[in-house]
């Protein structure tokens, strides 16, 4: 939508509802002329917080979405979700895994769809992995993994695997600043991925006692080789994420 189609659409709105610009203003916490602009399509002298702010006064959501050279930005971010999970499959396969991508369910009306889900056939124990490239909405990621994490010993009969003993939900999110921020703001949420950066690592190629919930930052890098960075040390009240691996070839 264009900048004079929103203005358009706002002054519609506002009039739908019988007020006046001085109305939506105070509602907005802005001054008359602010709104004025708004209705006139000069969104480039507003931030995206005021404009926001404007359409949440007459209860509209404002929905961004990116273009790239005239096209949606999904195949991008699509091929960045497919190279990270490439990588993740191969390694687990080289730690021992049997690993599936993309499985999808069906059960008792709940349907989705598991980025990855790995089985380790003598501790029968069952992965659910979840690969983000960007952190956007916590509360779906937590919400979702937490339903695939009970419908997993299902899932896996499905996959021919036998009952399992443990199953681990992982979270394996793109190491970017953003996502750290993100994260670190949430950090209380995910208390259950106790495991994390390189503790998770040593433990998904080793597994041992199951774990309640594995948590990794990973670098999607070009190079042919993998490696966990070191982070620098610091009290473990000021480390919500964990140091980053590289998602390479297997081997780290």
């Amino acid at each position: 939508m264009r900048d004079l189609e929103l203005g358009r659409v706002v002054r519609a709105l506002r009039r739908r509802r019988g007020w006046r610009q001085e109305d939506c203003a105070r509602r907005a916490g802005l001054h008359r002329s602010t709104w004025s602009l708004l209705e006139r399509g000069h969104l480039n002298q507003f931030t995206l917080e005021t404009l926001r702010r404007c359409l949440a006064a007459l209860e509209v959501r404002l929905d961004l979405v990116p273009r790239w050279r005239g096209a949606g930005l999904d195949r991008l971010l699509d091929e960045r979700h497919a190279a990270l999970q490439a990588a993740w499959h191969r390694r687990l396969e080289a730690w021992g895994w049997s690993v599936r991508a993309e499985v999808s369910y069906s059960r008792y009306g709940e349907r989705g769809r598991i980025d990855l889900l790995a089985w380790h056939p003598s501790l029968r124990i069952v992965l659910v992995i979840e690969i983000k490239t960007e952190i956007v909405d916590v509360q779906a990621l937590l919400g979702g993994i937490d339903a695939k994490a009970r419908l997993a010993p299902f899932i896996a009969a499905n996959q021919g695997w036998r009952q399992p003993v443990a199953v681990v939900p992982v979270v394996v999110v793109a190491d970017t600043s953003t996502n750290r921020r993100r994260l670190a703001r949430v950090a209380p949420l995910f208390g259950r991925f106790s495991r994390r950066g390189k503790a998770a690592i040593a433990w998904l190629r080793r597994p041992g006692v199951s774990a309640e919930g594995l948590l990794v930052f990973s670098v999607l890098s070009s190079a042919n080789t993998s490696r966990v960075r070191r982070a620098a040390a610091r009290p473990a009240a000021q480390l919500p994420v964990p140091p980053s691996v590289d998602a390479g070839l297997p081997g780290a």
